[in-house]
């Protein structure tokens, strides 16, 4: 509260807790892969630039608020949606992660970690100290996530078999779907994840992009990253994990500093051979959830954080993320 208020009252803080509860059960229960984004987009932008909120999120929050705060307006007070948004967000993705590995939960905290991670840090310490917490539990929990969902089954032995026989029609039941599914389910679980394994071992041992139909050894260092990391979502079931970054950046090396323009020029012809592996339509809708593919796919440079020169590697990780995350919102978790 010490963000928007230099003395809050007990009943400030009150409405905003009860704020904050209201927005995390509803928002915990989208289910739309579109609104979801839309929603972690909002949150996003909240957090970051100079606090302004989509219109849509601060009526969202102001109707909320009014139960408990009826003066409230979020014109007036535009940072405490920012506040609520962020805090609500934080509630979402406290929960330990599935076996899935695509939860809700796994949608705002991917979303919110590309997003917030793009953003330019603020100069205000309170805000971005708030902004700072949402950026690092969504990380934590994705990592988690990702780990978690590669976990393999422990396969149990199969249930007793059972045959009835009806003496007045001779018909016959069994119970073996129930007898056998839970270790068929076991296996099948296990087969999924070692064939993702396989693919991608294959696929680094392979050391060429069939996205663009090249070696990556001949490809200079800043492209070669960018297309491996998304080539990398290509081969993947289930969001990325630390291995998989680590992977990517195998061969880093120069791992020369660039800002999106620059990093964009150097990869030339060749974004349009990456850009045919994502949904660019999507890509285009959520510049600050996709920002990388965001300008592949549309050109436009003119996205919040653009500016910002960063690492190759961290382009890298930050093409297999989003990639990854895209793969995720279009197919959801393969299980074949």
């Amino acid at each position: 509260m010490r963000i928007t208020s230099l003395a809050p009252t007990n009943d400030d803080v009150d409405a905003r807790r009860a704020t904050i509860t209201e927005l995390s059960e509803t928002w915990g229960k989208i289910t739309d892969i579109t609104e979801l984004l839309t929603k972690a987009d909002a949150i996003a932008n909240s957090l970051g630039g100079n606090g302004e909120p989509y219109e849509h999120l601060g009526m969202e929050v102001q109707e909320v608020l009014q139960k408990s705060a009826s003066a409230y307006l979020y014109a007036e007070r535009p940072l405490d949606v920012g506040v609520c948004a962020g805090m609500a967000a934080m509630s979402i993705m406290e929960g330990e992660p599935g076996s899935g590995g695509w939860q809700i939960a796994d949608v705002y905290s991917n979303a919110l970690w590309s997003a917030l991670a793009f953003q330019p840090a603020l100069g205000e310490d309170k805000r971005e100290k708030l902004r700072r917490e949402v950026l690092d539990r969504s990380r934590e929990r994705s990592r988690a996530s990702a780990d978690r969902a590669r976990d393999r089954s422990l396969v149990p032995d199969m249930g007793d078999l059972a045959i009835t026989v009806t003496a007045e029609t001779l018909k016959t039941t069994n119970t073996f779907k129930k007898a056998t599914s839970a270790t068929i389910d076991a296996l099948r679980r296990n087969a999924v994840l070692d064939r993702e394994e396989l693919d991608f071992l294959w696929w680094i041992q392979l050391n060429r992009s069939r996205l663009v139909q090249k070696p990556f050894g001949g490809m200079a260092e800043p492209a070669r990253l960018v297309a491996s990391g998304i080539e990398a979502a290509t081969h993947l079931r289930r969001l990325p994990a630390n291995l998989h970054f680590d992977l990517v950046l195998r061969s880093v090396d120069d791992d020369a500093e660039l800002d999106l323009k620059t990093l964009i020029e150097g990869i030339g012809d060749d974004k349009a051979l990456l850009a045919m592996s994502f949904n660019s339509t999507r890509a285009a809708v959520y510049p600050s959830v996709f920002p990388l593919l965001h300008v592949l796919a549309t050109g436009d440079v003119a996205v919040l954080g653009a500016q910002v020169k960063r690492k190759a590697s961290v382009w890298a990780g930050r093409a297999l993320l989003e990639a990854g995350l895209m793969r995720m919102c279009d197919n959801g978790a393969l299980r074949l």
